[in-house]
């Protein structure tokens, strides 16, 4: 069975129109997908995999499923077809996959927590929660979102 990665895409344009067109897209794709109860691909899409499951429209913002890992391609070539660019969260923390992609004017960027990142932190069973850097968190949520950070600004830097 899959490990499930969680994925949200916000696209981003100054032309409410695509937008529009992208919600009608993933919204007739969700619809289809009820009604099949199999997971979904663009009518366009070039590919056979990378199937979409669980597809969300929500106030412009595009939330999905994916097994095991995300789908930059197909999300990539959606933003072609469109043209519009993106920002894509995506999480997997079971098999350690947790990052962000932009695409802007063509270019694919991925920052991405490594092995050397989880081991960061660790979780303790008796209390339930997490230690990273002397504090106490309730969720590794949180951690993960100031490890990234920390890689994005350090890409920043070196740019």
């Amino acid at each position: 069975m899959a490990n499930w990665c969680s994925n949200m895409v916000e696209f981003t344009t100054n032309d409410k129109d695509k937008l529009t067109a992208l919600q009608t897209l993933f919204e007739e794709m969700a619809a289809k997908e009820k009604v099949t109860e199999h997971g979904q691909l663009p009518p366009s899409s070039k590919g056979d995999r990378d199937w979409l499951f669980q597809i969300q429209w929500d106030g412009d913002i595009l939330y999905y499923e994916t097994k095991w890992s995300p789908n930059v391609e197909v999300i990539q070539e959606i933003a072609e077809h469109y043209g519009v660019g993106f920002r894509f969260d995506y999480s997997e923390t079971g098999n350690g996959i947790y990052g962000q992609y932009t695409y802007e004017n063509g270019v694919l960027i991925d920052t991405c927590l490594e092995n050397e990142d989880f081991e960061q932190y660790s979780y303790n069973e008796e209390t339930d929660d997490y230690t990273f850097e002397g504090e106490t968190y309730e969720a590794d949520y949180d951690i993960l979102e100031i490890l990234l950070e920390r890689k994005k600004q350090n890409a920043n830097t070196k740019n």
